[in-house]
């Protein structure tokens, strides 16, 4: 099988277990608990896509810390948001 095959079904089971994740949280009324696990699984999801798809695993300079500065930045934000209190 094709290292690009297996990736892909890494991805697939990431994008299940976070939904399944969501999901069973949002069923036990548990809501905002399974935000770590997806943003973790959103995490090595994007650093997949940015490295082996985009093939910036070898890219020197400035472009690969670029592209992962952005994908830190987003979810860090998105974390942040999901712990600021309602007023």
């Amino acid at each position: 099988m094709k290292q690009a095959t297996l990736l892909w079904l890494l991805l697939l089971a990431l994008t299940t277990l976070t939904t399944q994740a969501a999901t069973l949280s949002a069923a036990a009324g548990l809501t905002g608990s399974a935000v770590p696990l997806v943003l973790l699984a959103a995490l090595i999801k994007g650093r997949v896509v940015i490295d082996r798809f985009m093939v910036l695993q070898h890219v020197d300079g400035p472009w690969r810390w670029i592209v992962l500065g952005w994908l830190l930045l987003v979810l860090g934000l998105i974390g942040y948001a999901f712990n600021l209190n309602p007023t």
